[in-house]
């Protein structure tokens, strides 16, 4: 008896290691068409596809399949943080000092405004659902940081298993460069790029929140080319193309709309509300916009009675201002717009020749500005030494015409990433629509290094 049992543990272990195994290495996807055949943000309010659609687009692919990303990791870009994988999810790492895992897409976490809108709607408009915040994409970087050696798709465990905060590895796949290609290529020759990739890649809207809620954030799609294209039928019943159809379930229609609702800046530094395509259903039963800060205290601004138009409040430019949309008797509320990001949703830009980039920011409706330097950059204040940082109120105007400066070892140290050290200054001029920062290596006016301009 004894000795049956010994020779049965080894099979055992045998029986599972290919599982282990598998686990260890996700499969490859390597065609839209086997994307389609997995669970990974298929279904509203999912936003794992919306979530690589915006990656793919942020990725170059050289010639050797090289994946170059206009991104930086470990500066938690878009909220990238690191991932450790102590579950073994993903391959183990060969250099531990030089490589590592980077998970993207959480939701709950304020950096998730700086997120393009269309990756979090979802999560605003289905406040009750369980499923609005499960997809993850995990990259790999290589020793030369400047590439990335592979991407993952991956999901959390269902909030009702104890495993909810965990990635689930039979629902983990890397994705090719073919794949990202694709992606790139069909999706980058229409107008309405994403809806294109979510229709041929079988994303489904059906959904009571989806219904409930239905309103369209582009032009219409043309679906008999979408159809000669993929070799796919038009969307029946329930099947949407992003929100961008108009819905149908036998004879009921949804109309769909375009509703525009988000915050941005005046021209002094305060809070601009804009809303479009407002609805005449919801105009006659009467809304507002109730704007909400970080520490919970709202205020409410007036929508008048047109579909399209502005406000601008008296409430300073700060980052976590959310737009929602209610009802003027019942409070009830129909629908959030995007959470303001303090940074315009700009990544920083690299400072030529250092380890070092610059970004553009508000606090309290002044423009502000963050050097963002690399731990292995010591002696980073000797050589920006003569350096220093200029505030332009428009981005139009010559390097000498600056509004006002100051010196790069002036700035203070405000906080610290896993590879980073964040110092920032702000300035006594107001954030505004063009507002810019550059950045000078010595007294002479040759920046080396300027932030995209603040937008309107």
């Amino acid at each position: 008896m004894g000795r049956e049992c010994l020779e049965f543990v080894p099979f055992i272990f045998l029986m599972l290691l290919p599982v282990v195994l598998v686990w260890a290495n996700p499969p490859t996807l390597k065609t839209i068409s086997e994307l389609r055949n997995i669970e990974f943000g298929h279904r509203f309010p999912r936003h794992g596809l919306h979530l690589l659609y915006f990656i793919t687009h942020q990725l170059v692919l050289d010639n050797n399949n090289v994946i170059i990303p206009y991104f930086v990791p470990g500066r938690e870009d878009w909220g990238f943080h690191r991932y450790h994988n102590y579950e073994d999810v993903f391959p183990p790492l060969q250099d531990q000092n030089l490589q590592g895992y980077y998970s993207v897409g959480n939701l709950n976490t304020q950096v998730s405004s700086s997120l393009p809108p269309f990756v979090t709607q979802s999560y605003h408009l289905a406040l009750g659902s369980a499923e609005r915040n499960r997809d993850r994409v995990v990259v790999r970087t290589s020793p030369n940081r400047q590439f990335l050696e592979a991407l993952y798709i991956t999901q959390h465990y269902p909030l009702n298993d104890p495993r909810s905060n965990q990635y689930d590895p039979q629902n983990t796949w890397r994705i090719s460069p073919a794949l990202l290609r694709e992606i790139y290529t069909v999706s980058d020759n229409w107008v309405d790029g994403l809806s294109v990739f979510l229709y041929i890649a079988h994303y489904d809207g059906s959904s009571i929140y989806f219904n409930y809620y239905c309103y369209d954030t582009g032009p219409d799609i043309n679906i008999d080319q979408v159809e000669e294209a993929s070799g796919q039928q038009p969307p029946t019943e329930y099947t949407a193309v992003n929100k961008r159809v108009t819905l149908s379930n036998n004879d009921n229609h949804v109309k769909c709309y375009e509703i525009l609702l988000e915050v941005k800046a005046t021209d002094n530094g305060y809070a601009r509300i804009r809303w479009s395509n407002m609805p005449d259903t919801l105009l006659d039963k009467g809304v507002q916009v109730n704007v909400c800060k970080e520490n919970g205290k709202c205020f409410t601004s007036p929508i008048i009675s047109r579909s399209y138009g502005t406000y601008d409040t008296r409430e300073y430019l700060n980052k976590g201002l959310s737009p929602r949309l209610q009802f003027i008797e019942t409070k009830y509320e129909i629908m959030r717009g995007p959470t303001y990001d303090d940074t315009d949703r700009k990544l920083p830009v690299d400072i030529n020749g250092s380890d070092a980039s610059l970004q553009i920011y508000t606090k309290d409706g002044y423009a502000c500005a963050r050097l963002i330097i690399k731990n292995t950059f010591s002696d980073w204040k000797i050589k920006f030494y003569n350096s220093w940082v200029g505030f332009y109120y428009n981005y139009n105007k010559d390097n000498t015409y600056f509004d006002t400066y100051q010196w790069a070892t002036k700035f203070q140290h405000e906080s610290e990433a896993e590879e980073y050290n964040l110092y920032a200054y702000c300035s006594c001029i107001a954030i505004r629509p063009g507002a810019q920062a550059r950045f000078f290596e010595s007294k002479e006016y040759s920046s080396i290094a300027m932030t995209i301009p603040w937008e309107r």
